[in-house]
């Protein structure tokens, strides 16, 4: 028997690497970033932010880019305004890292261009790298403390947010080996026995699966063990439960709320908020093609998909979502 099984574990291996199957492997990419060597900061509370400043970050391959973060830790979408500027209403685009532009300059990033296309708002970009609907909603917390309460706010969906909401191990696998602050916890959120949220935190570790590194076959299993863990706590239900309590939250507190589609694969998403009454746009754009990317030096979106995440998300702002303005007095 158990030369049958080391027998069906070698051709196993043999059919999983014909089939392009790889081993594990996870190599923190060797990032500059100057000055100070970081861009993140843990916080005492729980979840992590950007540090303030105005930095260079350079990949591997030597493409640099420019990123200034307020004093508030969120990157900037215009230049400084002159100290007699009157206040304007707020337009808060709360995301991930295709929300903060990384890998772009500041003045390519899609709410820095929302910003030029909406002059009569202050456009605040809660982008940050790693962040999923919960951990938005945590920032969105802390700037009503802070800023008072917006006129407008984007919520930045992509499919790939329902792990980091749950903290299950497809985003583990993604996140832990490359974070660089042990002391962080990261915060999360499931559905109990009454489908209701409940909430929780771990720290930020990832436990690989005996030769996962060595052999296709065990990788290619670790990662059907973590589409189904996906399935059993169903992220995608708790992202809706998110959305939908911050959705009756802004209602009270009059903000206007839309979720807006930053990935090809959000249109579920947007097509249930349509159906329970919330307004939702589509921005996406495919990433699949090269142009739209900053390949081969970064994955993330290119200044021309930012460009046409803007003017979608502009064009719709417009038409339909923004409450009416009043005339500066």
């Amino acid at each position: 028997m158990l030369l049958a099984l080391l027998v069906a574990a070698l051709v196993g291996e043999l059919v999983a690497r014909a089939r392009g199957l790889k081993p594990f492997s996870a190599q923190p990419a060797d990032l500059r970033v100057e000055p100070g060597g970081k861009l993140f900061r843990a916080l005492p509370e729980g979840g992590f932010a950007h540090f303030p400043g105005e930095f260079q970050v350079t990949l591997p391959t030597g493409y640099q880019f420019r990123v200034t973060h307020g004093t508030n830790g969120l990157r900037v979408t215009h230049p400084p305004l002159a100290p007699e500027a009157k206040p304007r209403p707020e337009l808060w685009i709360l995301g991930c890292s295709l929300t903060h532009g990384w890998s772009l300059n500041d003045e390519d990033t899609y709410p820095w261009r929302v910003q030029a296309a909406l002059p009569e708002f202050e456009v605040v970009n809660g982008g940050v790298s790693g962040y999923g609907t919960l951990h938005q909603r945590l920032l969105f917390q802390e700037l009503l403390k802070v800023r008072g309460k917006p006129a407008v706010l984007v919520v930045a969906y992509g499919r790939f947010h329902d792990f980091r909401n749950t903290y299950v191990r497809i985003w583990q696998k993604g996140f832990a080996p490359y974070n660089r602050l042990p002391e962080l916890v990261y915060p999360f959120a499931r559905l109990n026995a009454a489908g209701q949220l409940s909430y929780d935190a771990a720290t930020a570790t990832y436990f690989e699966w005996p030769l996962q590194r060595q052999s296709a076959l065990m990788h290619w299993l670790e990662q059907q063990a973590n589409i189904a863990e996906e399935e059993r706590v169903r992220s995608q239900a708790v992202s809706r439960a998110l959305l939908a309590s911050w959705a009756t939250l802004c209602a009270k507190e009059g903000i206007s709320f839309v979720v807006a589609g930053i990935s090809s694969d959000a249109v579920p998403m947007l097509e249930w908020c349509r159906a329970v009454g919330l307004r939702a746009v589509d921005i996406s754009v495919p990433l699949t093609d090269p142009v739209n990317t900053n390949a081969p030096h970064d994955g993330h979106p290119s200044a021309k998909a930012n460009g046409v995440y803007a003017e979608k998300l502009a064009t719709f702002l417009k038409a339909e979502s923004l409450p009416p303005t009043k005339e500066p007095k």
